[in-house]
């Protein structure tokens, strides 16, 4: 038997029924066989294998394709398959009915004839004469191989069908093992291929064996090895082995078969059978057929009153088209489906392969197919939409509207598009689009875009006037003085900020400046809530408002600044700003981590990650995300994770930025924890360089000199730590909040000699009485340290409560391992005074435990659902199922209850 083409490596039956046909056909049986099923399912090659098998065992073996060109030509294919002889003459014209007749009477002969139905006319009726005719003639065995179910052949063929002695043989579709065979004979591999691959390899061929090969032996061409590292490999490939197969089948067609293939893939689903038709210009007489030969190629799925269409068959079908024919039959197929009252995304996907129409009818319709994109993360088909709907005629301040939502849909996708698209609306002149210019800028330096803006910004300032020239002054201070080393030499001089702010969005920005440098917080808190005061706070630029919120958590107003990144939270997401959203929600995580709300700011942290993953961030912004998820990580107890974070590298330009400055502290705190206390000094040190370059004084931004110092203090440099701490306690002092005093105050008191608990516990009296959570909770982990060391005692250790409060919330951060190690200083607990309340505590589940432990620490069901991150129902519930386990009647039975196990 001759070799068999890795093609029919899954045809083994098939294969194994034409064997049994030349076997009967050696003994004198005739037979006609039609080798059928979707193209590049391997018919031809099956023929051509039966035909090299023919001759393997002495028969006559005549072989001929039939093509379209010949298919007017009387016996064209009758005298194609007389060529085919071995060292025969070339029938003379006319001669080959006759001829062919006599050598099929020569001897046992298979007649092999490909794509028979494009046969032409009088060699079809020869082929229908062959199969009708009587016993006693000389053997035949007539293959002939078509596509489709039924068989796709001549009428005077298709007539005479299995009722006259016709065998119908469908080659199947490659499945997993059929994919590991061919992968085995292509590859060269063991026969026993990974079947992880055999089975991708096979779904991504849509079962096709001729895609598969070619896809197969592409990847042997490249060396790879038919493994499941290899995959993500074998699908592009039988992508692109896809895109070619249909090139192929295209040019089989009839011109009508070809005119109503390319109307179906302009229609898109989306046009009725009677639009169809009129798009088309087909009969309704003449459609069965013809959906039945298209159905047959492989190329449409089977469906009434229409067939199917995948995607990539559309797309390949249209890019076959000449330009300028496939823009005017998508053009009528757009304006058929917008009389038949087609709206929103089905209009859309018409209209995608429209030229512009002159008319902005269509423009809802790709507005509304832009947002539902968004809505299932389709940013690519989003902003093709949106680019389509700008290619309409569009009323200046409506265009802008557009840009500036397109803008924000390629921030995800083509950033720097979106960039200079937004730095194009920024420079568009004219009072209309005095908003639309604020609004670009304001969203593009919110991302991050600063160095690119600028110009832009100060052409616009050039030309504005009024709120519009006080909003950019703004906004480019805002921008100024947050992430470049220094402004461009080549930027016009901007006016600097007004000492009375005349808008809200100077109000904000002023407000930052004045909390960075560390002066006059009354000032401070005054223009920051102004510049978030309704309705004031929903017209102001995004950016400022960031700004004002930051400032007011560094006075220590947490609660106004929660409440403004809030309403600011609302209005990014309703514009759509995936990276302002992160942006926003980073600082949120930050404002959390400072409150001791971990929970909260691990959730914060990845809401901005999901928003915009981090390769997705602004070079300018993202060391500031860096920093905060460190420092998040490192506060929950995941050191790893932290080390992973701070080991980014620094983007390209940002040395030397504030933001860097974040990440630098970051990397300390890491390397604090992990006890390299110089490289921490070295990196508190930079910093602070960098700070003080950029005029960033205020210890409640980063207090890298009290760490510096505690850093100091531990190897063995006293005076530098009192040197440190005593400055970072002038300008806390100087900056007026209680919770950066507080904080300082403690650092101060560190290297101090004998007074220390005493100074150390008026530091966390003040720390108590700030929304500062996270350092009033490592002030009293500082006190609890001490006074184990100096033994000084304190009635009732109240720091024992608030610190097992806390740590209950979260058992895992690095603050819980702190207080456990400090408990174990202490010596062996003793056994519990009442056993079986012990046995029962136990019984409950750990989130009980939680709740349970808060509670009997006097703390309100609205303060427990704010720490655990839960809402106050779930805490009341919890409580009840607590009450009952335990067999306690009420919060002061519990509190008593708590309270005893913790003493003892």
């Amino acid at each position: 038997m001759p070799l068999v083409d890795p093609l029919l490596a899954h045809c083994g039956r098939a294969r194994g029924r034409l064997t049994s046909a030349l076997t009967r056909l050696e003994q004198g049986g005739s037979a006609a066989v039609v080798v059928t099923g979707p193209p590049g399912h391997g018919q031809h090659a099956l023929l051509r294998w039966a035909a090299t098998a023919a001759e393997a065992r002495g028969l006559q073996a005549l072989t001929a394709r039939a093509t379209e060109p010949a298919a007017t030509i009387p016996h064209a294919l009758t005298s194609a398959l007389l060529a085919s002889r071995v060292a025969a003459p070339a029938p003379a014209p006319g001669d080959g009915p006759d001829a062919l007749l006599a050598a099929l009477h020569a001897r046992p002969t298979l007649l092999a004839v490909e794509d028979a139905f494009r046969a032409d006319p009088e060699s079809a009726r020869l082929l229908a004469a062959l199969v009708g005719r009587q016993q006693g003639a000389a053997p035949l065995l007539l293959l002939m191989s078509t596509h489709g179910t039924p068989p796709r052949l001549p009428d005077v063929l298709a007539r005479m069908g299995s009722g006259a002695g016709v065998t119908e043989l469908v080659l199947p579709a490659v499945d997993e093992h059929g994919a590991a065979a061919m992968a085995a004979a292509i590859c060269g591999t063991d026969p026993s291929v990974d079947e992880r691959f055999a089975r991708a390899a096979a779904e991504a061929a849509g079962g096709n064996p001729a895609i598969l090969d070619d896809a197969l032996r592409r990847l042997a061409q490249r060396g790879h090895q038919p493994v499941a590292a290899h995959i993500p490999r074998i699908r592009e490939l039988a992508a692109a082995a896809t895109t070619d197969h249909v090139a192929r089948v295209l040019r089989t067609l009839r011109p009508a078969e070809r005119t109503a293939l390319r109307a179906l893939a302009a229609a898109r689903g989306v046009l009725d059978l009677p639009a169809l038709r009129h798009l088309a210009g087909t009969r309704p007489e003449d459609e069965p057929a013809l959906w039945s030969a298209l159905e047959a190629t492989g190329l449409v799925t089977p469906g009434r009153p229409l067939p199917g269409l995948e995607p990539a068959t559309r797309t390949r079908v249209l890019a076959d088209m000449p330009p300028g024919d496939r823009a005017a039959l998508c053009g009528r197929a757009a304006e058929l489906a917008h009389r038949a009252g087609t709206t929103g995304e089905d209009l859309a996907a018409l209209l995608l392969d429209t030229p512009p129409t002159g008319r902005d009818r269509f423009v809802p319709a790709l507005r509304h197919a832009h947002a539902a994109a968004l809505r299932r993360e389709d940013h690519a088909h989003a902003a093709a939409c949106l680019r389509r709907a700008l290619a309409e005629p569009q009323d200046p301040v409506e265009r802008a509207r557009l840009e500036l939502e397109l803008a924000a849909t390629e921030a995800l996708t083509a950033p720097e598009a979106a960039d200079r698209r937004l730095g194009a609306i920024a420079r568009t002149p004219g009072p209309a689009l005095a908003a639309a210019r604020v609004r670009a800028v304001d969203h593009g330096l919110l991302r991050g875009y600063t160095h690119g803006l600028g110009h832009a910004l100060a052409d616009a300032l050039a030309r504005a006037e009024d709120t519009e020239h006080d909003d950019l002054v703004a906004l480019y201070w805002a921008a100024h003085h947050g992430w470049r080393e220094e402004t461009d030499p080549g930027t016009p001089r901007v006016p600097g900020l007004p000492r009375v702010p005349r808008t809200p969005a100077q109000a904000g920005v002023r407000a930052w400046q004045l909390a960075r440098d560390g002066e006059d917080l009354a000032g401070t808190l005054r223009l920051a809530r102004a510049a978030l005061v309704p309705p004031a706070g929903r017209d102001t630029p995004l950016l400022p408002r960031l700004a004002a919120c930051r400032a007011l958590y560094l006075a220590d107003d947490y609660e106004a600044a929660d409440a403004g990144i809030a309403a600011l939270l609302a209005d990014v997401r309703r514009d759509r700003l995936r990276a302002g959203v992160a942006r926003v929600l980073t600082v949120r995580a930050e404002l959390s981590l400072r409150r001791g709300l971990l929970s909260d700011a691990e959730r914060y942290v990845a809401e901005a990650e999901r928003s915009l993953p981090p390769g997705g961030w602004h070079p300018a912004t993202a060391p500031y995300l860096t920093a905060v998820r460190t420092a998040v990580a490192l506060e929950n107890g995941d050191r790893e994770k932290a080390r992973a974070h701070a080991c980014a590298p620094a983007p390209a330009g940002t040395e030397g930025s504030a933001p860097w400055a974040y990440q630098l502290f970051a990397r300390a705190l890491v390397a604090v924890a992990d006890d390299d206390l110089p490289e921490a000094m070295g990196l508190f040190r930079e910093t602070g360089r960098i700070l003080l370059r950029r005029q960033y004084v205020n210890p409640a931004l980063l207090p890298w000199r009290s760490l510096a110092a505690r850093t100091a203090l531990a190897l063995g440099e006293h005076a530098e730590a009192r040197r440190l701490s005593g400055e970072e306690l002038a300008l806390a002092r100087r900056w007026g909040a209680a919770g950066t005093i507080g904080w300082a105050e403690l650092n101060a008191a560190l290297p101090t000699g004998e007074e220390r608990p005493a100074k150390v516990g008026r530091a966390v009296d003040v720390l108590r009485d700030t929304p500062a959570g996270l350092a009033h909770a490592w002030a009293l982990a500082d006190l609890a340290a001490l006074e184990l060391r100096t033994a000084h005692e304190r009635p009732a250790a109240p720091w024992a409560s608030d610190l097992s409060a806390l740590i209950t919330a979260h058992p895992s951060s690095r603050l819980a391992d702190t207080v456990r190690r400090l408990a174990g200083d202490r010596g062996p607990a003793p056994s519990p005074t009442d056993v079986r309340r012990l046995r029962e505590w136990a019984t409950l589940s750990q989130a009980e435990t939680h709740t349970a432990t808060l509670a009997g620490h006097g703390h309100a069901n609205r303060v427990i659902a704010e720490m655990l991150s839960v809402s106050r129902r779930t805490v009341e519930l919890r409580l009840s199922s607590v009450y009952k386990k335990l067999g306690v009647s009420g919060r002061g039975e519990l509190r008593a209850l708590v309270r005893g196990m913790e003493s003892n």
